[in-house]
């Protein structure tokens, strides 16, 4: 196998994201370019007249009706980004698309950028500034209202790649590039060695261009670079130029090193790469050089360490020009060639054959589809190739035009392709890259395609060996997969685009997948959760209502209060114990302090069911969940006050043991459970009966004789019978407790040295909170023995805290049935962590699906351990109309100079109301209405409210200096940037100019 050889470190590139012509995303591009789609659009006349075009334009024989579109270029997110209507109408929409694209390819890496350690960089530049001089500039009513900074920072070059890193908050360098068509495929070796150099850990890079105005197509000119008949082919005898297109791509790079030890998914690897100019070695500044391509290419060679004959396919920059393509295949044929007889075995294409010439973005989208190609083994065809341009001889160099789609067979060697991008003014750029390296675990995982074949070189052992290991042959386990959006709409689109990507033939290993979704996107308030066994159950699960863990969005999240309890409990699921280390270390830990085994210990009821209640805490805690309080029942106040720190595990678990031993010494009785309060029963039953448990307002547990139910008692309150239902088990007697069983009990737990909490508990015994005098008392402990267990007092406690979420630690649901009874209605039902004895759920399922509906309220639950990353379906992005249109003629004619009155005509013609006090008139009934039209020009949101405050809806500084200003305009009223931080809602805001109006205005 042919390796590098003392090549530089390879970076690895872990995700991608596109929208080009025909294609809203990188799934598309590559199924389009397989297909071998053309993405040009034919624009019929009525299409351009209604775009603007001049009929005698349009009619011209030498106009052309061909254009590469990008759909909804005009609509946007904002919301996502934390961008208010009017600043996402304000930015160019080439900005917007390249905040898109690099948040688009965060997620196809997996990688939430809030949540990673180290330093993204962003490296990437655009087009040309039309949308500013065209439309903004051209529409005088947003032209009254906006300050040149506001409209500078949307559409500014030198802002391009620092609004990327403002709102998706990346904190390494933020570079914008800018050297024409080779823009982004620099900005990719920037990146490059950007990340080589240790200033960044991670780096997006890449480029966009959108051609404005749209709809349009050209008038060509003999002699011009663009095509006479709206095709590009590149390399072809009958090719006349290239057309323009609108789109780009971006790339997430990464250290191959770190890629591999940090289980990213890589698509491909820059092996090496180079920048250069031509110089003035060529005909003219807009020509190309054959010596400056030659030398580009070289340098990129050497660089990588590889022999040019491993290089099978090269992703040209050529554009179909008669001229420019045989300088390019000239000097590739003079590196590649160099030295040697064989003759066409490195295919040659150029993706501008199917989508156009993208300009600033071109470079990039040519790496994402040599990327694409590397991985999947595929060469898409080259279009419209037939005949070779008579200026190029391939027969006499290493290439041949691949204009079929082909099999990608390197042999034995890994597949190896380059990357060319040209710019006009002569800055090239040529980036060799390589496939992925084959996964080193010996296999893949269940339901995961392997990687394709090839090692990698330069690549640490270590490092290739960091990937988590995973057993082979073993029974899939269930899984959580968490999604989040913005609205629930968004909720259900990626819910069933994860669906769809599951059902289809290669879908990921279900634990990768849940490993992506948890660790590698951000949390929106609109949440779903499923709990699913393997590929097939999860889709089944995601398109099942019923197994679809929902919640509404609320700004509340519950507060959680965790449930002990103290009832006989089943050996533990065997599922559990083995799937979650920090649950089967705990259970191991309490058997070890009672020198017991597992089996032995969680078959004697009060000791099991604390190791249970304990183990299930703890694992909750390992999952970050923190409980406001806790509560336990009866003995379960053991587990409570062990978590909180009162107790040590040892002496906790010795105390229950021996708790355990007492009540065996006392006599059973049967126990009902009675519907009633104990005040209630306090004169309705005899004296060999008692209240041991206050379950809630009117639920008690009752020992007695069988016969004192055998009729059932009247409430005297309502003259109704009071239902009774005997339990399966009989119950000790407390009353026959004596005062020596209190001693032993008390004598053991002074012995056991008891501390404060140092987390709030409530106690079963009191009905309140556990105060540090209650902990650290003998008699508090020994109450347990023998006073009634006031468990419903203390639910209703915890209830007055606010919005509560019970969850019951331990098997079973049984304290869970006890606290809803005292629900205030909408509150969210408490839940259970494991599976009680017969329920047909394992264990895990049942604590995973509890995590879930926890998680999808809000709260912060992480489930699950280390994983890969894996591509898997971005965000489903709400786009919505942000855009400004220049003015019409009629508007333009009547908004004459720059007069607020002209900018309230231009408003009229576009159907929009205008603000009275844009225009100075103090028509409006007072200023509230005034003030709102204000806002809604300054941020582009209608229907604000009286309580809204300017910055909570999106204002910033820099906005409320011009607040500042179009107040003073409207009412002669001067407002210091001080009164509006004091008084920022629309009402204090309008009072405080109330007070401040002049005499003569009303």
């Amino acid at each position: 196998m042919n390796e590098p050889d003392d090549g530089v470190e390879p970076i690895a590139i872990i995700g991608m994201a596109c929208r080009v012509p025909g294609a809203p995303d990188l799934g598309r591009f590559w199924e389009n370019l397989v297909a071998g789609r053309d993405a040009r659009t034919e624009l019929s006349r009525e299409r351009l007249l209604r775009a603007g075009v001049p009929a005698e334009q349009a009619d011209d024989p030498d106009y052309v009706p061909v254009a590469y579109l990008l759909d909804g270029l005009e609509d946007f997110d904002a919301g996502l980004f934390g961008m208010t209507p009017r600043e996402a109408a304000l930015a160019d929409p080439q900005h917007r698309l390249f905040l898109e694209l690099c948040h688009a390819a965060l997620e196809h890496a997996g990688w939430d950028p809030a949540r990673h350690p180290g330093d993204i960089g962003v490296y990437g530049g655009r087009g040309m500034e039309n949308y500013r001089w065209r439309h903004i500039h051209a529409n005088r009513a947003i032209m009254a209202v906006t300050d040149h900074t506001t409209i500078g920072n949307g559409n500014h070059a030198d802002t391009f790649t620092t609004l990327v890193s403002y709102h998706l908050n990346l904190r390494g360098p933020s570079v914008g590039v800018y050297t024409a068509c080779s823009t982004s495929l620099v900005a990719v070796h920037t990146a490059a060695e950007a990340l080589r150099a240790g200033e960044c850990d991670m780096a997006l890079a890449g480029g966009v261009s959108i051609e404005l105005p749209a709809d349009h197509g050209y008038l060509h000119r003999e002699g011009a670079a663009d095509s006479a008949d709206g095709r590009c082919r590149p390399f072809d005898a009958a090719a006349t130029g290239v057309v323009a297109g609108s789109g780009g791509g971006v790339v997430l790079l990464k250290r191959l090193g770190d890629a591999l030890a940090d289980g990213d998914h890589v698509h491909a690897v820059v092996l090496g790469n180079a920048v250069n100019n031509d110089g003035a070695a060529k005909v003219g500044f807009t020509a190309s050089g054959v010596a400056g391509q030659a030398a580009v290419i070289a340098n990129a060679l050497a660089t990588a360490g590889v022999d040019p004959r491993t290089v099978t396919y090269v992703e040209a920059s050529a554009t179909g020009s008669a001229l420019g393509d045989p300088i390019e295949v000239e000097a590739l044929t003079s590196v590649y060639g160099r030295g040697r007889a064989d003759r066409q075995w490195c295919a040659i294409g150029s993706v501008k054959s199917n989508i156009g010439h993208l300009s600033q973005g071109a470079g990039v989208v040519g790496l994402i589809k040599t990327a694409l190609a590397l991985e999947h083994g595929l060469i898409p065809a080259s279009l419209g190739y037939t005949a070779p341009n008579p200026a190029i001889d391939f027969t006499a160099s290493p290439f041949y035009v691949n204009a079929t789609l082909a099999t990608w067979d390197a042999g034995d060697a890994p597949r190896r392709a380059a990357v060319s991008s040209f710019g006009i003014g002569g800055t090239n750029a040529h980036v060799v890259l390589q496939q992925p390296p084959a996964r080193h675990d010996d296999a893949p995982r269940d339901g995961a395609v392997a990687q394709p074949p090839g090692a990698m070189s330069g690549v640490p052992r270590e490092a290739s060996q960091k990937l988590p290991p995973q057993p082979l042959g073993c029974t899939p386990r269930a899984q959580l997969l968490v999604l989040s959006a913005r609205s629930a709409a968004a909720r259900d689109a990626a819910v069933a685009r994860l669906a769809d990507h599951l059902a289809a033939a290669g879908a990921p290993d279900l634990a990768d997948v849940a490993f992506t979704l948890r660790a590698g996107r951000a949390e929106h308030p609109h949440r779903a959760a499923v709990v699913a066994t393997g590929a097939a159950d999860a889709v089944t699960a995601l398109r099942t209502p019923q197994r679809l863990l929902t919640a509404p969005a609320t700004v509340t999240v519950p507060r959680v209060v965790l449930l002990f309890g103290d009832q006989a409990v089943p050996p533990v699921d065997p599922g559990l114990h083995p799937a979650e280390p920090v649950f089967a270390e705990a259970v191991d830990r309490c058997a070890a302090a009672l020198g017991r085994t597992v089996p032995d210990l969680l078959a004697d009821p009060l000791p099991g069911s604390f190791a249970l209640g304990y183990a299930t805490a703890l694992l909750w805690r390992s999952w970050g969940l923190r409980p406001a309080t806790m509560l336990g029942h009866g003995t379960g106040e053991y587990a409570a006050a062990t978590l909180a720190g009162v107790f040590t595990l040892p002496a906790a678990l010795r105390l229950v043991e021996l708790h355990g031993r007492l009540q065996e010494r006392l006599p059973t009785t049967p126990a009902f459970t009675v519907s009633a309060s104990a005040a209630t029963l306090a004169g309705l039953l005899p004296p060999e009966a008692a209240v041991v448990a206050v379950n809630g307002p009117a639920s008690s547990v009752v020992t007695a004789p069988a016969e004192v139910f055998a009729q059932p008692l009247t409430d005297p309150a309502t003259g109704r019978p009071i239902q009774a239902r005997r339990l399966r088990a009989d119950l000790p007697e407390r009353g026959a407790v004596t005062a020596a069983m209190l001693d032993e009990l008390a004598v053991a737990v002074a012995a056991a040295h008891p501390s404060a909490p140092a987390q709030p508990y409530l106690s079963c015994r009191t009905g309140q909170p556990v105060t540090p005098s209650d902990a650290t008392d003998p008699a508090h402990w020994a109450g347990l023995l023998g006073e009634p267990v006031l468990f419903g007092p203390a639910v209703a406690v915890a209830l007055a805290g606010g919005a509560t979420q019970f969850l019951e630690c331990g098997p079973g649901r049984q304290l869970a049935g006890l606290a809803q009874m005292q629900l205030p209605k909408g509150s969210p039902a408490p839940l259970h962590s494991l599976p009680a004895a017969g329920e047909p759920a394992d264990a895990v399922t049942t604590c995973y699906t509890a995590a879930g509906r926890l998680w999808v309220q809000g709260l912060p639950v992480t489930v699950g351990g280390t994983g890969r990353r894996v591509p898997l379906p971005g965000y489903p992005y709400e786009r919505s109309r942000h855009w400004i249109d220049p003015d019409p003629p009629v508007a333009a004619a009547a908004a004459t100079g720059n007069s607020a009155e002209g900018a309230a005509a231009a408003q009229v013609a576009r159907h929009e109301a205008p603000p009275d006090q844009l225009a100075g008139q103090a028509t409006s009934p007072g200023p509230a209405v005034g003030l709102a039209a204000v806002w809604t020009a300054l941020l582009g949101i209608e229907h604000l409210g009286p309580d809204d405050d300017f910055f909570a809806v999106g204002g910033t500084s820099l906005t409320a200096v011009q607040l500042v200003a179009q107040v003073r305009a409207a009412y002669g009223v001067r407002l210091s940037m001080r009164q509006i931080f004091d008084a920022p809602t629309l009402s204090a805001m309008a009072k405080t100019i109330e007070q401040r109006l002049p005499a003569d205005r009303p």
